[in-house]
Parts: C-alpha cells; sequence; structure tokens
C-alpha cells in the first residue's frame, strides 16, 4: 500500500512539473494573426485601494504610452480607498475616475466595465509600470477574431528575485499553453479582453483567473503575448499573497464545472487538472512521498535514496533563495486548501507593499 501511494504521488508530481509541458509542446501550434498597425479605441482600467505611493507614477506612466490618446480612455476604479490615491488621481484631467465602496477587485472591474466606451478592455493594477509599447502589443492580437484575450508578461524589477526561476517556469507553461490558445487565466498586472467577450463575475472570483477561462469557454481563444511587458517590484509576503491567490482560484472552482466537463466541446478538464487543480494539492503528494519514502527506506536501498534526496532538498531550501521560495509556495497551497475545506473566501485585500 505504501509502494502504490509513493507512485502514484510521485507519479503527480513529475507530471505536473515536467511531464505535461512536454505534452503541450508536442501540441499543433494554431498560427493568429497579429498586426502591428491594428489601432482600435481601448479603455484601460486600472483597480486601486490605498495606493496613494504608487498611483501617481502609475497614472505618468499611462498617460505617456506609445499610444494615440484620441483612441485611449483610462479609468481608475477606486475600491473604497481611505488615504490620498483619489486625490492625487483627480490632478490628472483626462482620467476618469469611479469611487465605489469596498468589494473587492472583481466589483471594480465589473463597475468598471459600465463605463468603459472601447473595444478593447485592457485591465491593470496600481503597483506596475506598462513599457511604452505594451498596450500595442496586447491589441495587436486582436486583429484576429478568433481571440477574446490576451496575456501579457509581468516581470520583476529585481532581476536577482527568488521569486524568478519560479515565474520563469510558469511563463514557459504560459507559452505552450497559447500554443493552441488555451492559456488557463492571465496576470492581474496586465492583460485584455474584447468588451463584447467579457463576462461579469460574481465578487469572490478571481477575475484574472476565471476570466480568461470564461472567455474560452464561450468560444474565443486566450493567448501569451510577452512582448507586453509589465513591471513591479517583488512581491515581500510571498505565503500570505500565495495563500490568498490560491484560496480564490479553490473558490472560484465552483463557476466553471460544467467546462471541466470532458464531453463538453470546449473542455478545459485536460490543462485545468494538469496545470491547475494537481499543482494547487501539490505539497499533499509532496507529504505523501515523503513520509511513504521514510517508511518504505528501512527494508530498501532505492527508497532510502529517494527519502534522503527529499531531506537535501529541504535542507538546501534554507539556503538558497529560489529552492525557498518553492518550498513558500507549497506552504501556501497547503494553507490555502486548509481554508478552502473549511469555507472561508476572500473578496477584498488590503496593501502589503
Amino acid at each position: 500500500m505504501f509502494e502504490l501511494l509513493f507512485w502514484v504521488s510521485a507519479f503527480l508530481v513529475i507530471y505536473t512539473s515536467m511531464i505535461y509541458y512536454a505534452i503541450l509542446i508536442c501540441y499543433k501550434k494554431n498560427y493568429y494573426d497579429k498586426n502591428d498597425n491594428y489601432e482600435p479605441a481601448v479603455s484601460l482600467i486600472i483597480c486601486a485601494y490605498n495606493e496613494e505611493k504608487n498611483i501617481e507614477k502609475k497614472l505618468q506612466n499611462t498617460f505617456s504610452l506609445d499610444y494615440p490618446s484620441e483612441k485611449l480612455q483610462v479609468i481608475l476604479a477606486d475600491d473604497g480607498s481611505t488615504d490620498n490615491t483619489v486625490e492625487i488621481g483627480k490632478t490628472f484631467n483626462t482620467l476618469e475616475i469611479l469611487p465605489l465602496a469596498r468589494r473587492g477587485k472583481t466589483n471594480a472591474q465589473n463597475q468598471a466595465m459600465k463605463i468603459a466606451n472601447n473595444e478593447i478592455i485592457v485591465f491593470s493594477d496600481a503597483n506596475n509600470i506598462f513599457k511604452t509599447d505594451a498596450i500595442r502589443k496586447l491589441v495587436q492580437n486582436f486583429a484576429d477574431t478568433r481571440i477574446g484575450a490576451v496575456c501579457g508578461e509581468l516581470r520583476y524589477s529585481n532581476q536577482q528575485s527568488k521569486e524568478n526561476l519560479y515565474w520563469k517556469y510558469e511563463i514557459a507553461i504560459k507559452n505552450a499553453e497559447s500554443r493552441n490558445g488555451r492559456l488557463l487565466g492571465a496576470n492581474g498586472s496586465i492583460y485584455a479582453v474584447r468588451r463584447s467577450a467579457y463576462v461579469s463575475l460574481p465578487d469572490d472570483a478571481i477575475s484574472d483567473h476565471l476570466e480568461p477561462i470564461m472567455i474560452y469557454g464561450n468560444g474565443l481563444d486566450v493567448v501569451y503575448e510577452p512582448n507586453a511587458v509589465a513591471i513591479e517590484e517583488s512581491p515581500k509576503n510571498v505565503l500570505k499573497r500565495k495563500r490568498r491567490i490560491i484560496l480564490r482560484s479553490l473558490v472560484s472552482m465552483k463557476y466553471i464545472l460544467n467546462l471541466l466537463n470532458p464531453l463538453n466541446p470546449r473542455t478545459i478538464f485536460v490543462p485545468y487538472f494538469s496545470h491547475k487543480f494537481i499543482r494547487w494539492f501539490l505539497p499533499i503528494l509532496l507529504i505523501i512521498c515523503f513520509l511513504t519514502s521514510f517508511s518504505l527506506a528501512f527494508d530498501s536501498i532505492f527508497y532510502l535514496i529517494i527519502f534522503l534526496v527529499q531531506c537535501s532538498f529541504l535542507i538546501a531550501s534554507i539556503f538558497h533563495s529560489s529552492l525557498r521560495y518553492i518550498l513558500k509556495v507549497n506552504v501556501a497551497s497547503l494553507l490555502a486548501i486548509k481554508d478552502w475545506m473549511l469555507g472561508k473566501k476572500q473578496v477584498i485585500w488590503n496593501v502589503s507593499r
């Protein structure tokens, strides 16, 4: 029984970490039309809560982007800030400010969509800076009518960031999923959708994860655009941030059960369970591998070696920041699973930058 548990768990760990990526790059690649000269009217929605330290720099960056000003509507959706975020926003004449009661980012996006006038909607946060051509790189993908959403690339300003190794791996997965237009989720810092494809989501849904999935389920493809770049500082409280994101993703799963049906022509069953679900439950699988290999090590040199390799990883994570980051992500997953099973949810967020 211990051997069976070990091999099932070990296979799932290897599958979600390596085999799934190998399968993705073997898929037939879809070819989409890009048009560098495509300039649709764009509404840029920036959601903010207590961002007085970042909002001026973000807005200065926004109004200096290489995109025709007459085709760019900028909306600041303020989620009930209690600092000077709105007052700073009022110093920008062409900015449209939408003051809201505190109900979270997803509600702020839904409400901002009601005053967004344009064909393409770009979503961003207040703590990142777009490269000058970021919007151009995003919208060139919408020249192809099959595209419903485009995810840009988030980079961290600290190139030595402990998150870089993990994030580079995530980017590789995103690029591979994008090959056939089935990218699962976007990055909240920089992504765009067709206005006609937008789906209004419940407040407890994590929008940047769920919105692209819903758009894909409704018949349009979702792709990754690595040349549309947003830059922000590395997150400081990794454990708290990852725990919140994974909990919200688990809570959101109830809204896409129909797309998890393998018989649905737009099913996301394989990529969702391969990339998301197994990854979230990875710490449980790793604990099973650790405990079962320890039990089997007394009778087998093979399992003893496997057990010592795992111990070496844990020890190395004390000294190596990238390995320590991976360990923190798995601890965050474990805590998020506990929260989810206890029926908890997190709709609003607090700035901890």
